[in-house]
């Protein structure tokens, strides 16, 4: 590929395929320059450009092919053919690079050292005003991956076929306050999702997770039995508390009932209740639900 850059029809493509770049826009002057300046590399796909936490600074013109962006070895962004990379540290040359980029395929990039940059905007301030316009175009197009701020705590409620009556008391319970409460059985799993997919989405959207802890099955201990809550319970309150933290997981315990839980789960914000179908279901598990309220108040959105 480098072939095509070679003599002087391949200056005259890599000075018109920099005209196309979004810094320049079209201006003849700065193509020229950044031409005559650069250094034509190509990269494999698989092949880094940039190392986060680097210390070179370097700002690459992506003329054909395409590369990612990887923010503490997280993907954030693709960029093709007509963008830049690297002008952050560029700008800020004793800062060090804030993002690792690979080629995402066989890549030809432009290499301007940050010394040839500085000269050229110099002399060219417009460019520092496209740099700018730019990086507001990445910033609102990231800010849209960002959740809003709520008002509506929302609630997730997490138990056993068998302990639904309980977690229903504790739903109608909020029925009156500013919380979205959702029971698994609300619509959460999709026909067209993985059920894991669905717990995902839920962690991702909600402030607090609540899982009944109900006596379903027998656990063999050392040699004794114990009352065991369900083992999908156990799972996805490990789950939410992986995201939101120990004080907005919160296990509810039957107060006659020594629940066999995981070890690991000590030190999680525990509530015990008590629950018997019939007339009295609403009073009995009140006081639990009081403790709830006001511990899900005291801590509010998790924004």
């Amino acid at each position: 590929m480098l072939n095509r850059f070679q003599g002087d029809s391949g200056h005259r493509l890599k000075k018109d395929l920099l005209n196309l770049q979004r810094m320049v826009q079209g201006n003849s002057l700065i193509s020229t320059e950044v031409a005559e300046k650069s250094t034509i590399r190509e990269f494999s796909s698989g092949e880094t450009l940039i190392e986060q936490n680097g210390h070179d600074n370097s700002i690459y013109f992506i003329l054909s092919g395409s590369v990612e962006i990887f923010v503490n070895g997280y993907p954030v962004a693709l960029r093709g053919a007509g963008n830049h990379v690297g002008e952050m540290a560029a700008i800020e040359p004793a800062h060090r690079r804030s993002a690792t980029v690979i080629a995402k395929e066989d890549t030809i990039v432009a290499e301007l050292s940050e010394h040839d940059f500085t000269d050229i905007a110099t002399r060219y301030p417009e460019i520092y005003r496209l740099i700018a316009r730019e990086l507001s175009r990445r910033l609102l197009k990231r800010n849209k991956l960002v959740s809003g701020a709520r008002e509506k705590i929302k609630v997730f409620l997490i138990c056993s076929t068998e302990a639904l009556p309980i977690a229903r008391a504790v739903q109608t319970a909020f029925e009156h306050d500013n919380f979205l409460t959702t029971l698994w059985t609300d619509g959460v799993f999709k026909i067209s999702h993985y059920p894991l997919q669905s717990l995902e989405e839920q962690v991702d959207s909600s402030d607090f997770a609540i899982a009944v802890a109900h006596a379903d099955d027998l656990t063999i201990f050392r040699g004794q039995e114990w009352p065991s809550s369900r083992d999908n319970v156990v799972f996805e309150l490990g789950l939410f508390m992986g995201r939101l933290g120990r004080q907005r997981a919160i296990l509810m315990e039957p107060r006659e009932s020594k629940i066999k839980l995981p070890s690991d789960l000590a030190g999680i914000t525990t509530i015990t209740y008590r629950f018997e179908e019939g007339s009295d279901a609403a009073a009995l598990i009140a006081p639990a639900c009081n403790q709830l309220r006001n511990h899900i108040v005291a801590l509010g959105p998790n924004n």
